[in-house]
Order: structure tokens, then sequence, then C-alpha cells
């Protein structure tokens, strides 16, 4: 009996799939919790104008795909913007990146762990697991999580990480090489600093050529591949005028920013970098001393630490205007500074290092040091600095969904000029009111951003009337609605019945207000050719407020019907809008997160708890 526990028990893939949860949870629970569904700033230009208009009319070319944005060739971007596009039902839904990005960056942190993993120690193995968790699943880059086309810098470190493992740590040639090769070019179509990984890896084929003299000609194709993919990148740059006023302006700008970066997660003393970054430069200089040909682990370790200075530096050159701290965009790319830092300490304790018996106690409590240092850092980044802009980001989000919808609704310029800072989705109002005033961008907006009409009855005189709810219910979202509580109250009773509907997307979101659930009221849709209705039912009993219902779209026309057969009782209900089956299924995974997250919280618990289980199982009379 044992032995089939045992055979049943992988705590390697039960980590993983936990820590899985775990990281990718946190991130949902934070879309859902502040996350805005209205585009933002740039997707205005970078999706809408550039890639799903043109893809509307039939006019996209690659060559639109490769358009420099700002410095960078975006291609990854477009190309999954456009696939997201294509999958809901040519619906945008900014949700729904969101949370394809909390999958990427999920899909980087786990990466990381398989990579390391079989390379390192049972007890390291651990460490390096809870790490990856703790490190992923803050909000430092809440950017990054709650814009939903901020999927580039993810997308260029997982290709990094991808490319640093298949071009270092495989034989020549092979399909793992090969991976790496095309990860190297791919890691550039997502940032233009995205070719750094390639000037890493020269440089530490560089350095294996130098003490590698028996087997030199192994590490060429290698060079030859990174130096290729240089200098397609450089060929590629592009210079943009208009950024010139966010680069350094003096060497002092320089520093203080690739300082304060590099101390990363105290982003605002750059000194402290001397300290963060003090086990890297050991390690390095040890390897470089000893001319030691570094192990896989310790390859890897040292590519990404290269990779994370050079992106440093480049923020240090064309985002330092000031000495500024760097962004909260950039953080997923300096928290790899971290890991590498972490492993650095593993690596120069090994005994081939020759650390003496009088420097290893100074190094051990150096380590704890330095890692108390970090976890502070990490509290304070993310209470003081990061917790006040993600609130300050919600509610901008909904201030632009109210001023957005306005527009919508009444099609007048005032809805979105003269007002405050970011309480519209686009710095240009008069941009943003050309792009939502074209039909076949309409077409294709989150269907928060809709605005239905009135529905049309077949009976003039129904008791349903426009905004017939109880007064203190409130508008939804100033729309206009559709209830029984009319003159006569609660007692009012009767029916509406809508002309044909049809819609374009597979489910239907219909918004309810009253005690729509209760004896005898009840909303329905009423399809042509069939006997049986589809109920409308709300989760809960919405009373004086307004709850959204989801209902799948009838493959044929159908008619909407309300009745109110209850004296005691009224419900109100909203023009139904539809919606694409991704942006469902995103609503419904949203509305899971809190739960979703306590249950891989308890479930990473009983595996570290499970081993001690087994143990003693093998003690007992299995």
């Amino acid at each position: 009996m044992f032995t089939y526990l045992k055979s049943l028990y992988q705590p390697s893939y039960l980590k993983l799939l936990a820590a899985a949860l775990v990281i990718f949870s946190a991130r949902l629970w934070l879309i859902h919790n502040f996350g805005s569904s209205v585009p933002f700033w740039d997707s205005w230009d970078m999706q809408a104008s550039v890639s799903f208009l043109p893809w509307i009319d039939g006019t996209l070319k690659w060559d639109d795909l490769l358009a420099a944005h700002a410095e960078h060739r975006i291609v990854f971007i477009r190309l999954l913007s456009l696939l997201l596009l294509i999958l809901n039902e040519t619906q945008w839904d900014p949700l729904l990146e969101m949370i394809v990005n909390a999958l990427l960056s999920t899909t980087i942190a786990i990466t990381l762990i398989v990579i390391l993993k079989n390379k390192l120690e049972p007890a390291v193995q651990n460490w390096l697991l809870l790490s990856i968790i703790l490190l992923w699943s803050l909000p430092y880059g809440w950017e990054n999580i709650l814009f939903g086309y901020f999927n580039h810098y993810s997308l260029m470190m997982l290709f990094s990480a991808i490319a640093a493992w298949g071009l270092l740590l495989n034989n020549n040639f092979s399909w793992k090489w090969w991976l790496g090769a095309i990860c190297a070019l791919a890691a550039y179509f997502n940032v233009a600093s995205g070719f750094f990984m390639s000037v890493v890896i020269i440089i530490l084929k560089l350095y294996l050529i130098a003490i590698d003299k028996s087997n030199r000609r192994s590490h060429l194709p290698t060079l030859l591949i990174g130096a290729l993919i240089t200098v397609i990148a450089v060929i590629l740059l592009v210079k943009v005028p208009g950024t010139a006023v966010l680069k350094a302006h003096s060497v002092t700008d320089f520093l203080l920013t690739f300082g304060k970066s590099l101390a990363w997660p105290w982003v605002t003393y750059p000194w402290l970098s001397l300290i963060l970054y003090l086990p890297l430069l050991a390690l390095v200089l040890r390897v470089v001393w000893l001319r030691r040909y570094p192990s896989p682990a310790e390859l890897f370790i040292l590519a990404l630490g290269g990779l994370v200075i050079l992106q440093a530096a480049s923020m240090g050159y064309a985002r330092s205007a000031g000495g500024s701290s760097p962004s909260s965009r950039y953080m997923d790319i300096l928290v790899f500074g971290v890991v590498v830092n972490l492993f650095a300490f593993y690596f120069i304790t090994q005994p081939w290092y020759g650390l003496t018996c009088r420097i290893k106690p100074i190094f051990h409590v150096f380590t704890c040091f330095w890692q108390v240092l970090v976890v502070i850092g990490l509290g304070g980044l993310t209470v003081l600095g990061s917790w006040p802009a993600i609130q300050q980001k919600h509610f901008q989000g909904v201030e632009q969904l109210k001023n957005t919808r306005e527009f919508i609704r009444t099609g007048q310029i005032s809805a979105l000029q003269n007002k405050p800072f970011l309480h519209i989705p686009y710095p240009d109002p008069n941009r943003l009111a050309y792009l939502l005033a074209n039909p076949k961008l309409r077409r294709i907006l989150p269907h928060t951003l809709t605005v239905p009409p009135l529905l049309q009855s077949e009976q003039p005189n129904s008791s349903f009337i426009v905004d017939g709810f109880y007064p203190s219910t409130g508008k939804y979202q100033n729309e206009i609605t559709l209830g029984s509580y009319n003159s006569a109250g609660n007692s009012a009773i009767g029916r509406f019945e809508s002309t044909s509907l049809q819609y374009q997307h597979s489910f239907l979101e219909i918004p309810v207000a009253g005690y729509l659930g209760e004896k005898d009221l009840t909303l329905q849709l009423v399809i042509e050719g069939q006997a049986n209705s589809i109920m409308v039912t709300p989760p809960r009993l919405a009373k004086e407020s307004w709850v959204s219902c989801y209902v799948r779209t009838p493959n044929r026309p159908f008619k909407l019907v309300a009745i109110d057969n209850n004296p005691n009782s009224w419900f109100a209900f909203a023009m139904p809008r539809s919606l694409g089956w991704l942006s469902f299924i995103s609503i419904w995974v949203l509305e899971q997160s809190r739960t979703l997250l306590i249950l891989s919280l308890f479930l990473l618990g009983m595996i570290f708890c499970l081993p001690i289980s087994i143990n003693h199982l093998s003690r007992d009379e299995f």
C-alpha cells in the first residue's frame, strides 16, 4: 500500500502545479478587484488603429505588424492581440488580455523553476520554489498586470530565458538549441532591448572560448548565431526624436537611474545596488579568477544576471530624465536580479570556490542580512509604492468607463473634454472621439462599452415602463432600462414581449434589479420554433441594486419576455448586450480568483506537509 501511495505522490509536479496556481490566482485577484475593461492609452493606437481596423478592412500587411511603436517593433503583441480578438468572436476585451498576461508571467516563473530544479539539490529546489512564488505573486509590476496590452516585457523575458537555456545548456544544432536561437531573435520583436540576451551569450561564449582551449570550435555556432541576431537587431533599431526628452541628460542621470534599477526593490536608494548585486559580482570575479568552466545552472544564472544589468543600463540611458526611478512596468525585468543574486550566494559557497573557514561565517551572516533587506524592500515597495498607485488606477478606470460610455451614449465631445488627467483612457479627447465614432471599431468594443438601444415591444401598453424600478435603486450606468415598478408600485403586474432579436456573440449579459427569482417573476428568452425557453436567473436577489445575468445566445431569432404576476414584488432589466465566449470565461475565472487563491495556498501547504505523512506511513503496517 505504501508503494502505491508513493507512486501517486510526485512532489515535483505537485509543487509546480501549486506554484503556478498561487502566482496565477494572485494576479487574477488583482485583475478582478482593480482591473478595467476600458482599453487604455497606447491600446487605441497600437491595437485599434494600427492592427484591428486594418484587419477588419482586409488591408493589414506584414509591414504593419513590423512597424515601429516608439522604439520597439512589437510584432508579437500585435499578433497576440489579433489572435485574442479573433478567438473572442471579434470582440476586444482588455480583461481577457490581462488574464493572458497573468498566464505569461506564471509561465515565466515555472520555466525558471523547471530549468533550474534538476540542476540543484532538493533543499535548494524548495528554496527556489518558495522564492519565486513570493517574487511573482506580489503586485510591484502592477502596470503589466492591469494594462491589457502590457505583455511585451513578459514575452521578452520568457523568450530570453528560453534562449539562454537553449543556446547555452544544449548541444549545437539540437532542436533545443534551435528553439533557443529562434527565441533569441523573437525577444527583439517585443522590446527594442530584447536582443541583449544575444549580447550576453556572445560575452559568455567568448569567455568559454578563452578558457576551454580543447573545445573552442564547439562554441563557435552559438557565438555566430548570437552575433547574427545582434546585427539584425541593431539594423532594425528605431530612433524616435520625440522620446529624446525621456533620455539621460547627463552621466549623473544615467548613473542614478541605473543604480536605482539595480537596487530593486529599494528603487529610491541607488547606493544599495552595490550591496544587492555584491553576490553576483563575487561569483563573476571568482569564476574569472579561477578560469573555471561554469556549471549549467551557473551559466544560466550568469546569463540572466548579465541580461538584467544590460536592461537596467538601457533604462538608465533611455528613461532616466532627472535620474528617475524605474517605472513599475520595468520591475518584471528587475525581479530577475533578486533570483540571480540568491543563487549567486548558493554557488559561491560551493567547495570549488575555496571560501576559507574564516570567511564562511561572515558570508552566511551577510546572506541572512541580504535576504532580510530584500524582504523589507519588497514589503515597502508593495505597500507604500504599488498599492496606492493600484487604488488610484482603479478609480481612474471607473471614471474612464463612465466618461467613455457617456460619449458613446450621447455622441457629445463634452463627455471627453476638460476632464482631470487620466479620467479618459487616451490623452487626446478629439482623437479618442474620432476613433469611437468609427462604426467598425464600435462593433468590436468591449461589451462594457456597449450602450444598447431600448428594446421595442409588441405590446405598446406594457406595464413594464422606462426606468421602472424602486427610486433608491438608481439607473444602470445611465442607461434606459425597463421595469415593472410603476405608478401602482409593487402591486403592478403585467408582461413585456420584445420584437425578434439576434446577436453576434455566444453569450448575453442582462443586468437586472429587484426581486427576479421570486415566485411569478420571470425573464426568459423565447426562441422561435422551440418549445423550451431559456430562463434568465440572477446569481442572487438583486433587490435595490443591479446584478448581471449571463445566458448563452440562442442560435436563432428569439424574443425577450418579462412577466410580473406577483403583486408584492417588482423587477427591472437593462437591455441585453452580447459578449464573446472568451469574455464570458474571463468573467467567470475572475469571479473565482479569491477561491482559487485560497485553495492554491492550501494545496501548497499540504504538499510541503505531505512528505512527513508519507514518511510516517512507511513506518506503519501498509
